[in-house]
């Protein structure tokens, strides 16, 4: 079953390449959406596909940007089905 998952993170993801590292890790999984700045310094993820593709990008998304994640929150929608690749919104 499909999901959507709008992922907040928070700590050191701004200016450290985190958007970057998420379209490159999202290149390994069959999941589709955006990620972008936020002004009060968290970074936005909107992603669509199966859930445990999902938690295991979110998981490897997190590791791979060496600890600067100290806090994300994941709220869950109905999918739209409106994208078609996952890149960086600016």
């Amino acid at each position: 079953m499909f999901e959507r998952w709008r992922v907040f993170f928070s700590g050191r993801v701004q200016g450290v390449g985190f958007r970057y590292t998420a379209v490159q890790r999202a290149r390994n999984h069959p999941i589709t959406g955006w990620i972008q700045n936020l002004s009060d310094g968290r970074v936005l993820l909107v992603a669509e596909g199966k859930a445990q593709e999902l938690q295991i990008f979110v998981d490897e998304l997190s590791a791979a940007t060496h600890g600067n994640v100290n806090g994300l929150e994941i709220q869950r929608e109905r999918p739209s089905g409106e994208f078609y690749d996952f890149r960086v919104l600016s």
